[in-house]
Order: C-alpha cells, then sequence, then structure tokens
C-alpha cells in the first residue's frame, strides 16, 4: 500500500483590524494527508508576516444557528472545523515577526534585495484609542494660578429659547 497524498485544506480568513469581512474571507492552503489541521500547520503557513492570534469558527449547542470563536492557543492542538471548513478570524499582535525561526518574505525579488535598499518594513497602523496618552500635566511649579470664580456658561438649548 502506498501513503495517502496530501490533501490541500483551504483555511478562511479575516482579519477585522485590517477592514476584512467575515463574508468576503482571504484563503490559503494546508497540505495534510488525514485532513486534520492543527493550529502550527496554520500558524507555520499563514501568508503575512507578523505574530499573529487565531480564533476559530465552531458550532455551539444543538441548534446549527449557535456559534462560537474558539481561541485556540496550544501550537499541537487540532483546530476546529465550521461545515467542514476551517474558518479563523485573526487578530494582529505583533508587525514583528515571532520567534518561530519563519522569516518573512521581502518585497523586490527571491532575494530579498531591491536595489541595494534596506527592505522596509510596513508601518504598524497608528494607535487611535490612545490609552497611553495621560491627562496633560500642569506647568512646572504647580498649579495654574488662582483666579476669581467664573461662572459657567449657560447652555445654548433651542428648547430654552422657545420659553425666554
Amino acid at each position: 500500500m502506498s501513503a495517502q497524498p496530501a490533501k490541500p485544506i483551504l483555511v478562511f480568513y479575516h482579519i477585522p483590524g485590517d477592514g476584512d469581512e467575515a463574508e468576503t474571507p482571504n484563503a490559503f492552503p494546508v497540505l495534510k494527508p488525514d485532513g486534520r489541521v492543527f493550529l502550527q500547520d496554520v500558524r507555520s503557513k499563514f501568508p503575512l508576516p507578523g505574530s499573529y492570534h487565531f480564533r476559530f469558527k465552531m458550532r455551539w449547542g444543538g441548534e446549527a444557528s449557535q456559534v462560537a470563536w474558539m481561541d485556540v492557543t496550544n501550537e499541537a492542538s487540532q483546530v476546529p472545523l465550521f461545515d467542514g471548513k476551517v474558518v479563523a478570524k485573526v487578530t494582529r499582535v505583533s508587525w514583528e515577526a515571532s520567534g518561530s525561526g519563519r522569516v518573512p518574505a521581502q518585497p523586490g525579488g527571491a532575494n530579498g534585495h531591491q536595489g541595494g535598499a534596506a527592505a522596509q518594513v510596513p508601518k504598524p497602523p497608528p494607535d487611535v484609542l490612545s490609552f497611553d496618552d495621560g491627562p496633560a500635566m500642569p506647568a512646572a511649579g504647580g498649579y495654574p494660578a488662582a483666579s476669581s470664580p467664573q461662572r459657567a456658561p449657560r447652555p445654548n438649548d433651542d428648547f430654552d429659547m422657545l420659553f425666554s
């Protein structure tokens, strides 16, 4: 008897942080002779550079409409299937490659050189939430000089104009 040929299994994924939508996923193949896909397979074949967290869609409960997203973190764990397919929601943790030994593809050809210039790494998106920015600190010497209290401005409410 001969060994089973490797069967390509498509892994469908979307990255909400990049503006991807679940209705139009991206896909990449994983070759597995037994059809069982593990997180290490998904991570090793994932086509984008960087470090990512993977959630996999699966049925939950007795009804067909009940679904859940399972966070899989153990590299040796088999990923769940949804309607016979691997469906992943992916979150970018870092633009830098993880310590998996996988080197991200370089632009400009097979040898990674682009006219002698160093390869450019994509710039991460800006932090739109700005949790790291604290409140503005007062000027040196403490708090601003005290001034006489001022009356709070009256709110400009169109409803109040009807009765004045």
